[in-house]
């Protein structure tokens, strides 16, 4: 049977776009539940900050990006966190406002998640 190659990988990129933004918002909510005001995420292969809001409130998204592709990293200083690249040339680092002064940050309920959806699969 005759496949579309080209069909084949934008139904393949599809489905991992909606894989990342369920996990987004799913971690997002965990956070917003806890009452955290981070969610710190790496090798997504994107950086990316973001505030996600639901009917409960909003969290702080983050994501350090990887240091292969993107060549960038999270850097908390001063009290904001910052997407740091190594060259500045590929993007600038972009300033993140938090909107507290806490850093309450959720970590052992997204590895429990991870883990779960790795059993199940």
């Amino acid at each position: 049977e005759k496949i579309s190659f080209s069909k084949k990988i934008k139904n393949s990129v599809k489905k991992a776009i909606t894989y990342i933004n369920n996990f987004e918002n799913i971690v997002a909510d965990l956070a917003i539940k806890k009452k955290y005001d981070y969610v710190i995420c790496g090798h997504i292969h994107q950086p990316e900050q973001k505030i996600i809001e639901n009917e409960h409130g909003q969290v702080v998204y983050l994501n350090s990006g990887d240091w292969i592709e993107n060549l960038s990293a999270l850097e908390y200083c001063d009290k904001k966190w910052t997407i740091y690249y190594h060259n500045e040339k590929i993007a600038p680092s972009q300033k993140i406002i938090s909107p507290k002064n806490t850093l309450n940050v959720i970590a052992d309920e997204v590895d429990y998640y991870l883990y779960s959806l790795a059993n199940t699969l």
